[in-house]
């Protein structure tokens, strides 16, 4: 099992992460959109929201598909999460910081077992 965290690019626009909770998926667009691609299903996935921190988890069906995003044909890969929770409080990013040992960076991070599964049933404690 792999777990992947992805930022769900409030900062670019708020619909971004607002329709990942609306529609129970992870998301990425253009020159990111790639990273979708290496999600499996039964893979687990975290979202994560700038400033806020990890605001909700699920298992990704392992369908990848493919949208237009303002005009653009295929700019937003995405895949749905299974057994979707939304957390009332996000697991603020000083928490991941300390479950991960190191500090999010990137709009995507991987991780493999047996890491994975320690962050999937740390961030589960919150459920």
């Amino acid at each position: 099992m792999n777990l992947f965290i992805i930022n769900t690019n409030k900062q670019s626009n708020h619909r971004y992460e607002q329709e990942m909770i609306e529609e129970q998926k992870c998301a990425a667009y253009r020159t990111t959109k790639g990273t979708i691609e290496h999600i499996q299903k039964d893979d687990k996935v975290l979202l994560y929201s700038n400033l806020s921190g990890i605001i909700a988890r699920g298992i990704a069906d392992g369908e990848l598909k493919k949208k237009e995003d303002k005009g653009e044909i295929d700019a937003e890969y995405y895949m749905s999460l299974n057994e979707f929770y939304e957390y009332i409080k996000p697991i603020q990013y000083k928490k991941i910081k300390t479950i991960l040992g190191r500090p999010l960076g990137s709009t995507s991070l991987k991780f493999s077992l047996p890491a994975s599964k320690e962050i999937w049933d740390e961030v589960n404690r919150y459920v």
